[in-house]
């Protein structure tokens, strides 16, 4: 009878290590922690102009299962070096399930129950420093206990999700390069200027009526030795017929005169989530001449030359 107990207690045990082997894949039931690996794609709006992250970047991620891992908008960090980890990390509650991943940047505190950050602003891209309107998102990576890294790279790593407009400016016929500055503010007109982000989908939303957006270009020089331009992160948006018009002042031998001219887009009259719109913008005594603007995906597009007129 002994002999058929112990039979029976040993054969439980083996079960029960078996069951253990199964449920986590690697014969070990204690937590494991999702880590991240992400890249970005070619961009020169954050802290950093050569495709990397800086120290104390911060992504918010979320968490999609088919069993019981949970993660909504959980704050993980990096030193630069594209590893990305988190003092309150995601935990695998299952080696059986595959676990969907999604991420945004910036990494935001106060997001609703929907996902959503409202009073997201279009800005102006300052050389050295991350602009606060540049949303990014990173998609569709997938991670399991066993192999807990989610790569947010390749076909998953962060995109743009706004638009970018860049404004390049050079002195034409009859103006004075070498004593020729742009002067006071520079206007974007008919411009949706604020908005919300999804942190879960990556979409973004227009609010509000069209507007003036100015930024000061005071004494920006157009000497030909030296580049001239401006850059904005703005939401993506149908245009106003189908054009955008600028308004800026050229200080030339003392005198101030007022150039405007429309931006229009080949990209179906909107500008596009992800894409990078340039226009070189020539200025004559008579005009501003738009010479050929381009589009690339952030992603460059190159739109065609611009004529400003002198009001």
């Amino acid at each position: 009878m002994k002999k058929f107990r112990f039979l029976y207690i040993a054969a439980a045990a083996l079960l029960f290590a078996a069951c253990a082997n199964e449920e986590d894949g690697i014969g070990n039931n204690d937590p494991v922690a999702a880590t991240v690996q992400a890249d970005i794609v070619k961009n020169v709006t954050r802290a950093t102009t050569d495709n990397t992250w800086s120290n104390n970047d911060a992504i918010g991620v979320n968490v999609t299962s088919p069993g019981y891992t949970i993660g909504d908008n959980v704050k993980y960090t990096t030193t630069g070096d594209g590893k990305f980890t988190s003092d309150n990390p995601i935990y695998f509650a299952d080696a059986r399930e595959t676990v969907n991943f999604n991420a945004y940047y910036p990494y935001q505190e106060n997001v609703d129950g929907n996902g959503i950050v409202n009073n997201w602003n279009m800005a102006e891209v300052r050389e050295g420093k991350p602009c606060p309107a540049d949303f990014l998102f990173a998609r569709d990576a997938t991670a399991t206990k066993s192999s807990p890294q989610v790569q947010f790279t390749g076909d998953n790593q962060f995109k743009h999700c706004m638009s970018m407009i860049r404004l390049t400016f050079r002195a034409g016929k009859g103006i004075n390069a070498n004593n020729a500055n742009l002067k006071n503010k520079l206007k974007l007109k008919g411009i949706y200027k604020t908005g919300s982000i999804n942190t879960l989908t990556g979409e973004v939303t227009v609010s509000g009526d069209r507007g003036i957006y100015e930024s000061d270009v005071d004494n920006k020089s157009l000497k030909n030795d030296v580049t001239c331009s401006c850059e904005f992160i703005v939401f993506p948006q149908s245009l106003d017929n189908n054009k955008m018009d600028i308004e800026f002042e050229v200080a030339d031998n003392g005198t101030i005169n007022t150039y405007t001219t429309s931006l229009p887009s080949s990209t179906n009259n909107e500008f596009k989530g992800g894409y990078l719109y340039t226009y070189p913008i020539r200025i004559n005594n008579t005009g501003v001449v738009i010479e050929k603007a381009g589009i690339t995906e952030w992603q460059p597009i190159d739109e065609p030359d611009l004529d400003a007129v002198q009001q």
